[in-house]
């Protein structure tokens, strides 16, 4: 029985890898449509979107194919939404990238209602939360010193600056996203950016709401038009 137990535990571990990298995977070729989608085949957008995917590993063939599909498209399919929950007293900002808001928020209200929790109206959550913008860029793709470009990007809106072996992570305020994003882009700088929700109190709950929290953040995480999940809840792990 131990071997067996000690197969399944590898077989659902990996299971569960290859479901993340695929998910992964999904997320980034999203990103490509929507670079060639809003700024065309030959913008540095999709030249950063395609490098970003190469440092994933995303194989040649699916990037060539996503960007052919969406020239033949030649409409905006995919738009980024925000779905807020609440469960136990932990509030939660869902971030989905879909092509069909119909579809994503009746799923993600179902997992939402099964599981013990509701929607909340959009906006009503806001409040508990602090918006910030975080890019990451590889130090290899700067061409000035690491004084120099710090200089740099506060004068774009910079509120921290973290080396981090070779990777250097630039924090804003979300109002600054759009401005280190353009100025980024002009100097080529090829970044890895992700928008955050920081909580502005995290919260405490017992036990056993505990693991129903852990669960509904990991089924609402497996859905394919789930992006990330941010919520105020204070995580223990066992």
């Amino acid at each position: 029985m131990s071997g067996h137990s000690k197969w399944s535990n590898i077989q659902h571990r990996k299971s569960n890898k290859d479901f993340k990298k695929s998910k992964i995977f999904s997320k980034i070729i999203k990103e490509i449509s929507i670079a060639v989608r809003e700024s065309g085949k030959n913008s540095f957008r999709l030249k950063n979107a395609i490098a970003n995917a190469k440092s994933f590993n995303v194989p040649k063939n699916s990037i060539e194919k996503a960007i052919e599909k969406t020239l033949k498209i030649k409409k905006n399919n995919y738009k980024n939404i925000i779905i807020e929950g609440r469960i136990h007293g932990i509030s939660m900002i869902i971030e989905c990238t879909t092509d069909n808001n119909i579809r994503t928020m009746s799923n993600v209200r179902s997992i939402i209602h099964k599981n013990g929790g509701r929607l909340c109206k959009n906006g009503e959550l806001n409040h508990l939360y602090r918006k910030i913008g975080i890019f990451h860029v590889k130090e290899k793709n700067i061409n000035y010193s690491i004084e120099d470009f710090e200089l740099m990007v506060i004068d774009f809106g910079a509120k921290d600056f973290i080396k981090n072996n070779n990777i250097i992570s630039i924090y804003t305020d979300f109002s600054y996203f759009g401005t280190m994003k353009k100025n980024l882009e002009k100097l080529e700088i090829f970044y890895r950016s992700e928008i955050n929700y920081i909580p502005k109190i995290n919260k405490n709950i017992s036990n056993d709401k505990n693991k129903k929290v852990l669960d509904l953040i990991e089924k609402l995480k497996n859905n394919e038009d789930v992006d990330n999940v941010y919520s105020d809840f204070d995580i223990k792990i066992k």
